[in-house]
């Protein structure tokens, strides 16, 4: 007999998601995703002077607020035909990078770790670690109060097999109370040259209005050693434990094997980027090409139209009629040449691997399958998704390493254009969550005409389309086995794996 599971909303994720799904005999057969907000930010834009979606942009979400900075200045910057100078590419990639490195630790720290470590045994502490000795004492009295839900946020949590080896708990909630330190620094890094964090104000386009000094160069040094050691020294070692005792985990969640990522940090000449983007569909490696993009309504709170990317002149349905229709989410359905594609992590990580345009990378990813004994078929799944952030973080660090180096002092990393007229641009990006694209049409006057946002999220959690072909996070649940049906934690790790940000995907 059949029997439904819906977990609404899902939480430690960014937005508001609800997901259903459909179990016989213990196994998913149908699954849907639906975002359950509008926002409408692309028509809020419409009538403002161009510079402002650098700004408005980044109001699409609290934690990759940066990508959409920078996305924005990329479109501005390709409709004016410019590019920044050295040391404005340079502290560009300073501010980005850093800021990712801050959202894939938090991703995996504050919203994922739990679902694979057990905290309640930190109630069974007996060492010398002050940290974990102050968070037993907490743990204590919060179990001895009349509080309805003692320990939140950890508890309650899902009935569920967790790890049981009492060490790699341990470490795991070291490294989870030490994440909170080390994403302050990266923060007070992104706002070295970035003017605060989150929400940089000084990536325009054009480059970043900061100007470096000896002093603001070394200061950024300071937190990114020490952001570095961190990333190496436990976060990547602590995500492979645990790879290694959720071995099972690989083969769970496993989606299609088409791929999309955009090129993503570039050298100070704006070229040459260190992951080089593409696309992967059953192995095979190409260039991207943004031609091939179209928006799937079909399934979407938005009137049925072409499938092309003019979002702004869609009035979204009124839910009620919506659902008569039989469309379920707020967002929309994003395809490549007409495939379900996903973005993230894996795709950054496998098509700069199979472009072999950077042998150092590949060695590295070499290493690291060895050590797992894992191949790049295991990387489609949760814990391939997982992993992959742990390896790009890795990657990116030393990246920033590499950069600093090549600020100049006391030279300008920005200069002002003027605004172009009738005319049109695009940004392409990767954002924490994947694959971002910002287009932007710009009128006589120099003011926004429209504009259109192709989010990661929008990608990984959009519905069917037209052809009734699942959506990719959709596509990952079917198939999966559930051993508890009341405790359906195999359902929540799959979805999070993905790092779902429903403010952005129905921006």
């Amino acid at each position: 007999m059949a029997k439904s599971i819906t977990i609404d909303p899902l939480n430690r994720i960014e937005g508001h998601l609800k997901f259903s799904t459909t179990i016989e005999n213990g196994v998913v057969t149908d699954a849907k995703c639906s975002a359950q907000l509008f926002r409408g930010i692309e028509k809020a834009l419409i009538g403002y002077d161009a510079r402002a979606a650098g700004q408005i942009t980044q109001r699409l979400c609290g934690t990759c607020n940066y990508a959409q900075a920078e996305a924005s200045s990329l479109a501005l910057e390709n409709a004016m035909g410019i590019k920044p100078n050295k040391n404005g590419q340079l502290l560009r990639n300073l501010i980005v990078g850093a800021y990712q490195l801050h959202d894939y630790i938090f991703h995996f720290y504050l919203m994922s770790v739990f679902d694979f470590i057990d905290v309640q045994v930190i109630l069974s502490y007996e060492g010398d670690n002050k940290n974990l000795l102050k968070l037993k004492e907490w743990a204590n009295q919060e179990q001895k109060s009349d509080r309805i839900f003692p320990m939140t946020p950890f508890l309650p949590n899902y009935k569920a097999l967790y790890q049981d080896e009492k060490k790699l708990n341990f470490s795991s909630i070291d490294n989870y109370i030490e994440a909170y330190e080390v994403m302050l620094k990266l923060d007070k890094a992104v706002a070295i040259f970035g003017g605060k964090s989150p929400h940089p104000v000084t990536m325009e386009a054009g480059g970043v209005t900061t100007t470096p000094n000896v002093l603001s160069i070394e200061k950024y040094k300071v937190l990114i050693n020490e952001a570095e050691y961190f990333i190496k020294k436990r976060y990547l070692p602590n995500v492979i434990s645990i790879s290694k005792q959720y071995k099972e985990y690989f083969e769970i969640g496993k989606g299609y094997t088409n791929y999309l990522s955009f090129a993503y940090f570039p050298d100070e000449n704006g070229e040459n980027h260190l992951f080089t983007g593409g696309f992967i569909s059953d192995g095979r490696y190409q260039e991207c090409d943004i031609n091939k993009i179209g928006e799937d309504k079909k399934y979407s709170y938005y009137k049925d139209g072409e499938d092309k990317l003019t979002p702004i002149g869609y009035e979204a349905f009124k839910k009620e009629q919506a659902k008569i229709d039989g469309k379920y989410s707020w967002s929309k359905a994003p395809r490549y040449g007409g495939k379900v594609v996903e973005v993230g992590p894996i795709a950054r990580v496998l098509t700069t691997y199979f472009s072999k345009k950077r042998p150092k990378v590949n060695a590295f990813i070499d290493k690291i399958n060895k050590e797992l004994n894992i191949s790049f078929e295991d990387y489609n799944s949760v814990m391939g998704r997982h992993l992959c952030r742990a390896l790009i973080s890795h990657i990116i660090i030393d990246k920033l390493k590499e950069d600093l180096e090549k600020v100049e002092p006391d030279i300008s990393a920005f200069k002002e254009q003027d605004i172009p007229t009738n005319t049109k641009g695009v940004g392409l990006t990767e954002g924490t969550r994947g694959a971002l694209a910002h287009w932007i049409e710009i009128d006589e006057n120099g003011l926004i005409k429209n504009y259109e946002v192709i989010a990661p999220t929008t990608w990984n959690i959009s519905p069917k389309d037209q052809n009734k072909t699942y959506g990719a996070v959709e596509q990952m649940l079917i198939g999966t086995k559930i051993k508890d049906e009341n405790n359906p934690i195999e359902l929540a790790r799959i979805v999070r794996s993905t790092d779902p940000c429903i403010a952005c995907s129905v921006h």
